[in-house]
This record gives structure tokens, sequence and C-alpha cells, in this order.
């Protein structure tokens, strides 16, 4: 029989991405982000991994203080955990949404993914490999500040 201690490994992670960018117009915004993670993934050790992600923002409607958007945009990056180094990287959009709490303050929020993503090795669940759309439980929420 098997016990349910063999599928509760311990799964964590951890993601820090600041970004900046710049307004064009009332609709499109440039922007990039450097992000960190930590993770540990089903039969892996704790990886880190960096990456650089520019992408372009288009306002689809705004309405009050509230905005949908789609970011569309790229991103390369690395990740290393224990002797293994995996190079990493996706083309594709992500719709979001946003609210301004001030003239300054706006919290922003995302789910889903559409499009291609891939690794040069195998890194357990860590990334769907290939082409689809990604609208799993994965939230990112933040603030942003414009100067």
């Amino acid at each position: 029989a098997n016990s349910d201690a063999e599928y509760s490994e311990t799964k964590r992670s951890l993601n820090i991405s600041p970004e900046v960018g710049y307004d064009l117009s009332e609709n499109w915004s440039v922007a990039l982000v450097l992000e960190y993670s930590s993770f540990k993934a089903e039969g892996f050790n704790v990886m880190d991994g960096f990456a650089v992600a520019p992408y372009v923002r288009y306002n689809v409607v705004k309405s009050g203080n509230f905005k949908l958007f789609f970011d569309g945009g790229f991103e390369i990056g690395t990740v290393s955990g224990g002797d293994e180094d995996y190079s990493t990287w996706n083309v594709g959009i992500k719709p979001g949404v946003s609210y301004s709490l001030s003239e300054k303050f706006s919290i922003v929020g995302h789910m889903g993914f559409l499009g291609y993503q891939d690794a040069d090795k195998e890194i357990a669940n860590a990334i769907q490999r290939g082409f689809g759309f990604d609208f799993s439980n994965e939230m990112t929420f933040g603030i942003y500040y414009a100067f």
C-alpha cells in the first residue's frame, strides 16, 4: 500500500519582482521586470532563479479607477540548484486588472498566461513546457507607485 507521506514533499516558492515602466499614452505603457525566485519543486533541491522580462501593456477597458489590461512580452531567465543550471524563456500575454487608490498608488493583479514557455532541460513541474493557456491558481499582486 502507498502511504500519503510519499506524496507530501514540501513545496514552496518565493518571488520578488520589482519593475520600472513608462506610460507612453493613456492606453500604452512599456516596462521591465527584474525577477528573483526561490522554489522547491518535487524531486529537486531548493532552486534559485533570476529573470529579465520586458513587456508592453495595453489598457483595454478603463472605468473609473479600474483598468483591464494585457501585458505582452517575453522573459529570459536562469535557474540553478545543486549541480544543475537551466535556461528558461517564455513569450506571451498576461491579462490583469488595476485599481487606482490615488494619483500615485495603484493595486495591480495578474492571473493567467497565454503563450509559449520552455527550458533547456526538464525542471520537474516547475514550468509547463510548450504552447498553451495557463489559467492555474497562480495569481500575482503588486503595488505600483507613479513618479
